[in-house]
């Protein structure tokens, strides 16, 4: 279904689109007549959950994420029923008080208090607004003040229904509105509304905070014994094992270490340096006291070669190392002396010393090195000793350690919970940062517009009901309708249209000799004459006309088609095929006793329709074709009938019999020969008299649907190929035909 199929739709349906939705907002206009103002009261509350103004002691950073959170979360608690009934109470208090003027006063059909129930009701209500105690129906007084407050106005469902509170975008404000039938109590029911929603979320939060408060002391309490214990462990440790300053200990001891192993190198020093020098004095002492002899310059020799040796390693490794260093000056020395020795006889080993003061030098060498080594002794115990102190030092700084890192993790935990209860206390101070920055103060006049906007909304709802309502009918409806619709539900050409007219008082003589008839009969003339002069340019002698349904109009197409060819004076021969239903056969042959019909007896072709039942006799046997022919009472249209009724098909009430012949003959004297077959959903006539039938034309009714079988049968027409002369789409409304 297209657009512009259904803008014609809703053009034909526009006083129905025009006039609903005028009833409506006119009912509208009179139900609201009595319709009383309305005031709206708004007030303004910052939550400070994006911006906040007061003194802080932490510092707290934005984030956009949890301040959603928030605010959803407070809008939340807004709308749970304890805040309304706080609003409730407040103002049933404020119109139960004697010197205040009341906003309502009690219908006195749903309540007549008595002084004795109204100090009753105040005093409940108090106590339940001071405690924050919603009214439930388990509570025992739940009657008596529920009564009061319907009596008054101020029921939940009242108050609930006349507040709304909306959060300003990218704000840090929500607005909250209250409507009444009085510009003070919309003020009044606006205060009282964010005053104890204020009052009621400080309490949550104060009670909160107190649980969290308390909670968090305990902890540090504990955290505080737990460092407490680790201290003291600390503190005997070091006191029993006589650390007071482990660091400074384990330095100072690193230090006399240091000190005494570089003591001891110079020792190890000075003791090789004064055995070299004793060594050398008993060698001097030794030449002394020996006889000069020729082996002096073996000697020589030999202390040459092992000068070359060791100065040879001294430098390889370094000539860093002071005991070769020693050696090779003592070497070089002896080898000096050893020259000497070779060059004289009886003189002194030594310029300038005796045998007897090498002697002395060699005493005082021998008591200079024992000396030394003990030093050495005594060093090497005092290096031993502190190394002993350092391998128990290592295990009681292990121990320390242990104890320290307790400590420290003891002070941490400590410190955490100690910053996490200054920070609650801190919260505690500021807890609440809801306030009321705009307070609702009565409106001047009533909010504007509601009783035309409930007419302009009744008026437009009901327009685009009224719209959905005929496109709904229109999408539902799957009748044909239109030829377009047709074309697009079964895609088969379309030979001619045919208008809906009155079948009931028709009469096609009268319609074509009035000159001005109604708009309808002179649009069903021209479409008939459309209708004509394609048939004639199909250049078909023989046509049969079919139709998927019954009661789809053949025969009423047949007759029409058939006067408007008379018209012409085309000669038009109507062959009622339709064995099952023979409307034409009666209509035409009305008042014709002596009908002549197609019969179903094989051994002949046609007899009197009253002598159907009589025994043939021979002549009938040589009666002419022509003899089946009946005149009707309209110029140059004939007919061939049948007797109607019968169950059999047309292949067996024709069988043996030369039909194809009879149609021949028939057709060569005159202009059109007719033929219509049964609805092809229900029987197989059309499919056997095709064969007989030049072109093939089909009807559809057009306030019918297209089922499965009617389906079946255009893909059948299609099948026919040439041989289809297209579909007649009769019983068209006319204002389908002029949309």
């Amino acid at each position: 279904m297209d657009l512009l199929f259904l803008l014609k739709v809703l053009w034909r349906k526009l006083w129905i689109l025009i006039s609903v939705p005028l009833i409506a907002a006119f009912a509208a206009y009179i139900f609201t007549m009595d319709m009383a103002d309305t005031y709206v009261s708004k007030a303004q509350l910052a939550t400070g959950f994006t911006i906040n103004d007061q003194v802080t002691l932490t510092e707290e950073k934005f984030n956009s994420r949890e301040a959603d959170i928030k605010f959803s979360n407070l809008m939340s608690m807004m709308n749970s029923g304890l805040a309304i009934n706080l609003t409730s109470y407040r103002l049933l208090l404020h119109d139960l008080n004697p010197e205040n003027i009341p906003f309502h006063r009690p219908d006195p059909e749903l309540l007549k208090p008595t002084a004795e129930q109204i100090s009753e009701v105040r005093e409940i209500v108090t106590r339940k607004l001071k405690s924050f105690q919603p009214l439930t129906s388990t509570d025992p007084e739940f009657d008596l003040v529920s009564r009061f407050l319907i009596a008054y106005g101020y029921n939940y469902t009242d108050i609930k229904e006349n507040l709304k509170f909306e959060r300003i975008p990218n704000t840090d404000y929500i607005d909250v509105f209250m409507k009444s039938d009085s510009p003070r109590l919309s003020a009044a029911g606006v205060n009282a509304f964010c005053e104890e929603f204020i009052r009621y979320n400080e309490s949550l939060k104060v009670e909160r905070s107190s649980e969290s408060v308390e909670f968090l002391h305990e902890l540090v309490q504990k955290k505080k014994a737990d460092l407490d214990r680790k201290l003291e462990t600390q503190k005997m440790f070091k006191a029993n094992n006589n650390v007071f300053n482990l660091e400074g200990e384990s330095g100072m001891m690193m230090g006399q270490l240091s000190v005494l192993e570089s003591q001891a190198s110079t020792t190890r020093s000075n003791i090789h340096r004064l055995e070299l020098q004793v060594r050398k004095l008993r060698d001097d002492i030794a030449r002394l006291s020996a006889p000069v002899t020729s082996g002096s310059n073996q000697r020589v020799l030999e202390l040459r070669s092992k000068i070359n040796e060791m100065n040879a390693r001294y430098i390889t490794q370094g000539s860093n190392n002071q005991a070769l260093l020693d050696s090779l000056n003592f070497l070089r020395e002896e080898l000096r002396m050893a020259q000497e020795t070779s060059q004289r006889q009886g003189a002194l080993a030594m310029p300038g010393y005796t045998l007897a003061e090498l002697q002395q030098q060699l005493r005082d060498k021998e008591i200079e090195l024992e000396v030394q080594r003990d030093d050495l002794r005594n060093t090497e115990a005092k290096i031993r000793a502190i190394n002993y102190n350092f391998s128990g030092f290592a295990t009681k700084e292990a121990e320390l350690a242990a104890i320290q890192k307790e400590v420290e993790l003891a002070t941490q935990e400590y410190n955490t919970a100690l910053d996490k209860y200054n920070e609650a206390r801190n919260r505690q101070l500021v807890s609440n940062t809801l306030r009321l920055v705009l307070a609702g103060t009565p409106p001047v006049n009533p909010e504007p517009g509601i009783r035309l906007i409930i007419v302009g909304l009744a008026g437009i709802a009901t327009f685009f009901f009224s719209v959905a309502v005929i496109i709904g009918l229109e999408l539902l409806d799957g009748t044909i309708r239109t030829p377009d619709r047709f074309k697009r539900m079964v895609n088969l050409p379309v030979a001619g249209i045919i208008n809906k007219i009155d079948s009931k008082n028709f009469n096609i003589r009268a319609m074509f000799n009035q000159q001005n008839g109604s708009e309808e009969v002179e649009m069903f003339k021209s479409l008939l004459r459309k209708f004509r002069h394609e048939i004639d340019s199909m250049n078909a002698k023989v046509i049969l006309f079919t139709s998927p349904k019954r009661r789809d109009g053949k025969t009423f197409v047949m007759f029409s088609l058939s006067y408007v060819l008379s018209l012409l004076d085309k000669r038009v021969l109507i062959l009622d095929t339709n064995f099952k239903n023979n409307s034409l056969s009666q209509i035409l042959g009305r008042g014709q006793s002596d009908l002549k019909v197609l019969d179903t007896k094989k051994h002949k072709l046609l007899v009197s329709s009253q002598e159907a039942d009589k025994k043939p006799e021979a002549e009938y046997e040589h009666e002419n074709s022509y003899d089946l022919i009946n005149p009707t009472k309209y110029k140059n249209i004939y007919i061939v009938g049948n007797s109607g009724g019968g169950a059999e098909s047309p292949a067996e009430i024709l069988s043996g019999r030369d039909f194809t012949n009879l149609v021949s003959i028939l057709a060569d004297s005159f202009d059109y020969v007719l033929m219509e077959g049964a609805a092809m959903n229900d029987y197989s006539d059309t499919k056997e008299l095709v064969r007989y039938a030049d072109k093939v034309v089909a009807v559809f009714s057009a306030d019918t649907s297209i089922g499965q079988l009617d389906r079946e049968a255009s893909q059948y027409f299609k099948a026919l190929g040439k041989k289809f002369g297209g579909c007649v789409l009769n019983r068209v409304e006319a204002k389908e035909l002029r949309s």
